[in-house]
This record gives C-alpha cells, sequence and structure tokens, in this order.
C-alpha cells in the first residue's frame, strides 16, 4: 500500500502543467523529475503515513510558490530541495522547512519589492556557496536548506529592503515591471538558459540540485566564475547592473 493518499498523488500530478518545460541542469535527462515522482521515490516502502503527508504537502506548497513568485524560472531541479523537506524529521518539522522556503519565494520572489526573476540562485547553491566561503570554519557544516542558512536569507532580504527605501545605487527602486539584476550579466530567458547549461557542462554548479544528495559544494568562487563564463559567452550587461 502507498504512503500517499490518492488525494495527494493527483494534487501533485495536477502541478505538472505549471512547470512549463520543467527544464534540467542534467544533461543525462530530458526534463526535471516531476513533483509525483519526487514524492513516490522518496515516501516508498518508508511505511510512515503521516510523515509521507506532510511531506507531500510541503513540497505542494513549496511548487506552488515557485509557480507563483518565479514563473519565468527555467530550471526545475528539485532533488535535493525534495529530499531535505523528506529527511526534515517528523511532520512538524517538515512543514516548518516547507514554510520558510515559501516564506522566501515570496520575499524575493515577482510580488515583492525585491522582484528577482528565478529562483536559480538558491536551488542551485550559488548564494549558499558564497556565503560558506565568507567563514568556511563556521559554515561548511550548514547545508543550503539548513535553518541556519535560511535565517541568513532572511536578514538578507530585510537588508536589501532597507536599501531599496534609501535609494541605493546598486539595489534602489524598480520601474514598471522590470526585474531586479544586480548581477554584470544579463539574465534574460535564452541568456540564463545558456549560461547555466554551459556552467553545468563544466560541472561549476555548487549544488546538483538534480541528484537527492546534492553534492553540494562551496570551496570555489562560484559567483565570479559564473560571471567569467558570461562575459565569455558574450553576456554583459550593457546598462551596468
Amino acid at each position: 500500500m502507498s504512503e500517499l493518499s490518492e488525494g495527494l498523488r493527483l494534487e501533485l500530478q495536477r502541478l505538472e502543467p505549471l512547470l512549463g518545460a520543467c527544464a534540467s541542469l542534467d544533461a543525462t535527462r530530458s526534463r526535471a523529475s516531476l513533483p509525483w515522482e519526487l514524492a513516490e521515490s522518496l515516501v516508498e516502502g518508508s511505511g510512515e503515513a503521516e510523515r509521507s503527508r506532510a511531506f507531500a504537502q510541503g513540497l505542494i506548497e513549496v511548487v506552488r510558490a515557485i509557480v507563483e513568485d518565479f514563473p519565468d524560472n527555467i530550471f526545475w531541479d528539485l532533488d535535493y530541495l525534495a529530499g531535505r523537506l523528506w529527511l526534515a524529521g517528523g511532520p512538524q518539522e517538515t512543514a516548518h522547512l516547507a514554510g520558510r522556503v515559501v516564506r522566501l519565494c515570496r520575499g524575493f520572489g515577482n510580488k515583492s519589492v525585491l522582484r528577482f526573476r528565478y529562483i536559480h540562485d538558491f536551488l542551485f547553491g550559488y548564494d549558499w556557496a558564497r556565503w560558506v566561503l565568507r567563514q568556511p570554519d563556521a559554515r561548511a557544516n550548514t547545508g543550503p536548506f539548513d535553518l541556519g542558512f535560511l535565517d541568513y536569507l532572511d536578514a538578507r532580504r530585510e537588508e536589501l529592503v532597507e536599501l531599496i527605501a534609501r535609494n541605493d545605487a546598486k539595489y534602489g527602486p524598480l520601474r514598471g515591471k522590470e526585474f531586479r539584476n544586480p548581477f554584470i550579466f544579463c539574465r534574460e530567458p535564452p541568456d540564463e538558459s545558456q549560461l547555466h547549461q554551459v556552467l553545468a557542462q563544466a560541472d561549476l554548479i555548487p549544488v546538483k540540485a538534480w541528484r537527492f544528495d546534492g553534492e553540494r559544494r562551496w570551496h570555489l568562487p562560484f559567483a565570479d566564475l559564473r560571471a567569467e563564463a558570461a562575459l565569455r559567452l558574450g553576456l554583459a550587461r550593457r546598462d551596468g547592473p
């Protein structure tokens, strides 16, 4: 007997059309794993119906938040994030972690004053690797979806909101419906797709989010390497960050 109820399975399957092409940075796949596939893989044989239910509900909430707050998101490799939700602990811990991720989506996405376009930097560990590299002795054992790093992201969001309120040169108010891009390279969808596919081929993605274990790495300056790759590809911004 499956640990997932028929209702939860159907609800997970209904998310599929919302993910567009459901692209993956894993070159061996034609698409990213779908939410229902992730859920089935993780809960199968666990014999823990209550934990499985909390996990499925948390995954549904997270995917919906990404769809709503990052509707232009391209890459949907959620394996590692789903794995962390499953390993969070009991139903309460799972619900708490899912809620924290949803809150970050609301705080950084297209309906917020920050208005970032993609969740890639979070899912694939660019924000996390840069944070660990600043203080590796203290942070190396904190993972990309551990609460210690999520606390940092919450605090960083507040800092950015304050910078916007002060009309900061780098993080000022946006005009119209534009997305925020503090980087030196373009992040329009074709550019974003090309750049990250090149980085994946060169093994320069900090967190292999298409794997349940993630194979997370922070020891290289991944953000700088990404910027350098973008410039080599001719993706430099003409208007500046």
